[in-house]
């Protein structure tokens, strides 16, 4: 009789090793998972702190058979114990992986609604949103803000002469190089076909415009495809406007309105060019 129970403590308690022992899996992957700081380091304690537990398993499991002519509460308890404890500790690591990979994928699905899958930039729903934002917060704590307008000069020149693949691709580089040289601050979305625009926080029209005129110089120069078949070195220039937050332009409407007025003014001067607006 004494044998039968000691056996069944065994399988409760080799039982609840397993369950601890397959825990650490999960877990190891989770912390594979996570980007070095505090976090990472809690659950690499908490790992470490389960092979602790095994460890106190064995020693338990021992004094069990040891014992095993004998039965105490204590014992039967413990095991139970035992048993629930590696029961719950795999479930927290199941659980914890799991609701990682739920939280990244959200992560990414919400990343993907506000980018746009061509250039990488930010898409026109997210511009209008952060326009709003910026505003109200320029205007309320009295805090420059400007705005720069983008527009590929010839572009339905290029698509006509190389095709639509090489317009992407003039396209898809160019947003790399503005997003090499803005700062991490400014936010630059696809305005709407070749059209680039970008929010500078904090940023005076003076500054903007030294911004975008480093912008069309850098492009000028530079390649932003090459025709496959022919090795053909494709080069484009940009028009920009800008226009920043004032006594007269005081919302998202009137800043947008003048920044597109002072691009269709680069455009009507000759192309690759910066105007920025009077008001």
């Amino acid at each position: 009789m004494y044998l039968i129970i000691t056996i069944i403590e065994l399988v409760f308690l080799c039982s609840g090793a397993l369950f601890l022992v397959r825990s650490l899996s999960p877990i190891h992957r989770l912390i594979d998972e996570l980007p070095t700081g505090n976090l990472k380091k809690r659950w690499n304690l908490l790992s470490n702190l389960i092979l602790y537990f095994f460890l106190f398993y064995i020693a338990f499991g021992y004094s069990l058979w040891m014992s095993r002519e004998s039965i105490t509460l204590l014992a039967i308890i413990g095991s139970t114990l035992m048993l629930l404890g590696g029961g719950f500790a795999y479930l927290v690591g199941q659980l914890a992986l799991q609701t990682t990979k739920d939280v990244k994928d959200l992560a990414i699905l919400q990343q993907e609604s506000i980018t746009d899958a061509l250039t990488g930039l930010k898409n026109r729903r997210y511009f209008n949103q952060r326009i709003m934002e910026e505003v109200a917060l320029s205007n309320r704590y009295k805090l420059p803000l400007s705005l720069i307008l983008i527009d590929v000069d010839h572009f339905k020149k290029i698509n006509d002469t190389f095709g639509h693949q090489i317009g992407d691709e003039v396209l898809a580089n160019l947003s790399k190089l503005i997003l090499e040289t803005v700062r991490d601050s400014d936010i630059v979305a696809r305005y709407g076909g070749e059209e680039i625009a970008i929010i500078t926080p904090n940023t005076a029209k003076a500054e903007a415009e030294l911004l975008a005129e480093r912008l069309r110089a850098k492009i000028e120069t530079t390649t932003v495809a090459i025709v496959e078949t022919t090795r053909e070195i494709v080069q484009v220039t940009i028009s920009a406007g800008i226009c920043s937050l004032s006594l007269v332009v005081t919302d998202q409407n009137a800043l947008l309105e003048e920044s597109d007025q002072a691009l269709y003014l680069a455009k009507q001067y000759g192309r690759n060019r910066v105007v920025a607006s009077n008001w």
